[in-house]
């Protein structure tokens, strides 16, 4: 479930360079609906402006970072250490993915449907 779509909107008035296609892919992770009661916050900090949150029961899950030719997408700590995403399983799935120096795996997404992958490998719709 999306929080605060007004700060949503605020991100993409002020992204006018970001591709087509990467802001539909931004706006697939915006809109996801997770059945397990995970929310998706529009957020920024530092340098980063434009950014979702992914998060359930005080744990940030995973982020996706818009940029103007991709979304950096992330399986952020908590989700890999509760077991919610392999990452064995994960880099064989998404084999562009890295591994951060914090111990997160990283990739970037270009379109809507490498968007609808990821939210399928951690069961969002």
């Amino acid at each position: 479930m999306l929080l605060d779509a007004h700060r949503l909107e605020e991100q993409l008035r002020d992204a006018v360079a970001v591709d087509g296609a990467v802001r539909d892919a931004y706006l697939a992770f915006a809109h996801a609906q997770f059945l397990d009661g995970t929310t998706v916050r529009p957020a920024g900090h530092g340098y980063i402006e434009r950014e979702l949150r992914f998060e359930a029961k005080g744990d940030w899950l995973y982020s996706a970072v818009l940029n103007q030719k991709w979304v950096l997408w992330y399986f952020r700590k908590p989700a890999l250490n509760a077991g919610l995403i392999d990452r064995g399983e994960t880099k064989e799935r998404f084999p562009t993915s890295e591994e951060t120096s914090r111990g997160e795996l990283k990739f970037r997404v270009h379109s809507s449907g490498e968007a609808s992958a990821v939210l399928q490998w951690i069961g969002a719709e």
